[in-house]
């Protein structure tokens, strides 16, 4: 695999007591992937992380949850000539009144079997779909 097309950083799909699943609406300014769009929480993974390291920090400083454990995800790719990202699946039994929002514009759990919030990238849709209990996948 090219070196560039390797994973940078990692998505958690997180689901709450009632199969919701967390998403994140990104900042709208210029400079950063996909800008004003819901997205799961993750992002890059810092030097000497491990990914379950990467994916606890991201999911606690986009969220303010401290989540025990992240159970990593087999996935397909959404596009066939990349690696996907490691993707892990966890639980949240708290409020969503407990939500901290860390970084973007909002916090929000919705119905995996629902409409989805919009703009959504169809990268996101994808894991969704094959990993959130009632998703399409």
């Amino acid at each position: 695999m090219d070196r560039d097309r390797r994973p940078t950083g990692c998505l958690v799909l997180i689901t709450d007591r009632r199969g919701r699943v967390l998403l994140q609406l990104r900042d709208d300014i210029p400079g950063i992937c996909w800008p004003g769009h819901w997205v799961l929480p993750g992002g890059r993974r810092e030097p000497g992380e491990t990914w379950e390291q990467n994916a606890l920090r991201e999911v606690f400083e986009e969220t303010g949850i401290r989540l025990p454990s992240v159970k990593r995800a087999e996935v397909d790719p959404h596009e066939s000539e990349k690696a996907p990202p490691p993707v892990f699946l966890a639980s949240f039994d708290g409020d969503e009144t407990d939500l901290v929002l860390g970084e973007g514009q909002e916090l929000r759990f919705v119905h995996p079997d629902g409409e989805l919030p919009e703009p959504i990238p169809p990268y996101i849709r994808h894991y969704i779909a094959r990993l959130a209990p009632g998703g399409a996948g």
